[in-house]
């Protein structure tokens, strides 16, 4: 079998990066040859590039087309260098497809897309069926990693794991955490505010009815009401459509982390938010919420993760998929407590390896964290069977050795 060539971009979105060098460590493992492309010395990454053999043969694994998005550094705006040098590209959503209208819509040659929700692999396929191939790749978790600077080029050394500590649940000093941003309410509503008001009410609309049934998928959900108001537009109008109200989507997620930090807060739980502006949100007993004020990076976030007793997780629209948050939790063997999904449901078992509350029920949240925190005996047991799991099923060592099977 050919020696599998993948390159990998870092330098963009920090988290992002996070994933490419995780992914770096497991490819590099299994015997790929990886090129890693800084954004940050675009100078060094571009000789280098222009230094490799037979550039076919490579292909761009990226995120959230990192690499595909007009940036200057690689190409002139009407093609791109993978293009120009017949290099095959798979993108990994991490985020609705929604957002990536664009994207999506430009016919890149050698295109392959991988979804994280089986929802957004039906949208892929429905909307935008010339890309070929659109796999189900469901996120994992992260693991620490040293700071290793990787330079430009082929990639001699990866970086190595640095591995958790997993004190044992007693021990850990924070009883909750929650590694997100909050987004207020005013910062939303901003990017409609020009809109005419039958059009913001038609939103706001479509806001109460997901907010009323949570379990509703996005994307179906957009549509659905898209045909109910206009019957008569062309079906290539819609995804368009569905792309100008992401604000549905910030909305709702918004709404319900906000919701649930706050639920357990006044009720005299102390949360840990890793994040920016966690000191807008509204409080009943504000003297409960220690937050950091800023967005830490992943390595710093995990550290945090792994001196907490339980890991919230608020599911985004991933209603049939998971956010890497639940299998990074589970790793750093704190307990993983999360709003389920059709995936987690076929995955994971409640209280077996991860405490679950639900979004329709909105004390339930309350009511796991407090099980958890009165019997830590019993907290460590979920914990621990979580940990198990999740190292043995949910690293980016499976999701490398997914691409690498892609690959044939």
């Amino acid at each position: 079998m050919a020696e599998k060539k993948i390159i990998l971009i870092t330098g963009n979105t920090e988290t992002l990066g996070y994933f490419s060098k995780e992914l770096a460590i497991y490819l590099h493992e299994a015997g790929a040859e990886v090129f890693i492309w800084d954004m940050r010395r675009p100078s060094e990454s571009i000789s280098a590039f222009e230094a490799l053999q037979d550039k076919e043969d490579w292909v761009l694994v990226t995120f959230n087309f990192i690499g595909l998005n007009g940036e200057g550094q690689f190409g002139d705006g009407l093609s791109t260098i993978w293009e120009t040098n017949g290099i095959r590209i798979i993108s990994i959503m991490v985020d609705s497809p929604i957002y990536y209208y664009r994207q999506l819509i430009r016919h890149t040659a050698g295109l392959s897309v991988a979804c994280i929700d089986r929802y957004h692999v039906a949208y892929v396929r429905r909307w935008h069926p010339y890309i070929e191939n659109v796999y189900f790749w469901p996120l994992c978790g992260n693991e620490p990693i040293d700071d290793l600077w990787l330079m430009p080029g082929v990639c001699t050394e990866p970086p190595y794991l640095d591995r958790y500590m997993r004190l044992p649940i007693a021990e850990r000093p924070i009883d909750i955490i929650f590694i997100a941003n909050y987004v207020t309410r005013e910062s939303i509503y901003d990017s409609i505010a020009g809109a005419e008001r039958e059009y913001r009410d038609f939103l706001h609309d479509i806001c109460d009815q997901m907010i009323r049934n949570p379990s509703l998928p996005l994307e179906e959900t957009l549509y659905d009401r898209l045909l109910s108001e206009f019957p008569d537009e062309e079906e290539e109008a819609y995804p368009e459509a569905m792309f100008h109200m992401l604000y549905v989507d910030l909305y709702v997620r918004s709404y319900f982390r906000s919701r649930t930090v706050a639920k357990l807060v006044d009720a005299g739980y102390t949360v840990h938010c890793v994040g920016q502006d966690w000191d807008k949100l509204e409080l009943k007993h504000p003297e409960n919420l220690v937050h950091s004020g800023v967005m830490m990076t992943s390595a710093d976030c995990l550290r945090a993760i792994e001196r907490a007793k339980i890991s919230l997780n608020v599911m985004p629209h991933f209603k049939a998929g998971a956010h890497d948050r639940v299998f990074t939790s589970m790793l750093a063997g704190c307990v993983s407590l999360t709003d389920p999904s059709e995936y987690l449901n076929e995955v994971i078992t409640p209280w077996e390896n991860y405490a679950p509350f639900t979004l329709e029920e909105p004390e339930s949240v309350c009511e796991a964290a407090g099980r958890l925190l009165r019997d830590t005996e019993y907290a460590q047991t979920v914990a621990d069977n979580g940990c198990t799991y999740a190292s043995a099923e949910f690293t980016w060592k499976r999701n490398a050795e997914s691409i690498l099977d892609a690959l044939g």
